[in-house]
């Protein structure tokens, strides 16, 4: 899955979605989609408001590190560090890292 960069969007609820898969996909909370949206029901066919978080999360596949996942994104293994905060530079498989988009 690519990750979402998008602030705001509209999504067309599928068969399934639930709101707690909505919120992992699209990088955001549960009042978030409640909040943006007068009905939340999620029939399938229905539109709601996505507003997204500040960040982008990458979930850690086999033989990825730090420097691998900074190079992807184009930031520093140091930024990925703090924003994780992350002691060490040790990753496990599944672990989320969050890349922070940067300020305009």
């Amino acid at each position: 899955m690519e990750p979402i960069l998008a602030e705001e969007f509209l999504y067309r609820v599928k068969d399934n979605d639930t709101i707690k898969d909505l919120c992992s996909k699209f990088n955001t909370s549960k009042s978030n989609i409640v909040r943006n949206n007068d009905d939340i029901d999620l029939y399938t066919g229905e539109w709601i408001k996505v507003k997204v978080n500040d960040y982008i999360s990458h979930f850690v596949k086999p033989m990825e590190s730090l420097s691998k996942i900074a190079e992807i994104y184009d930031v520093s293994v140091k930024k990925l560090k703090s924003d994780n905060d992350l002691s060490e530079n040790r990753l496990y498989i599944g672990q989320l890292i969050k890349i922070y988009k940067p300020k305009d």
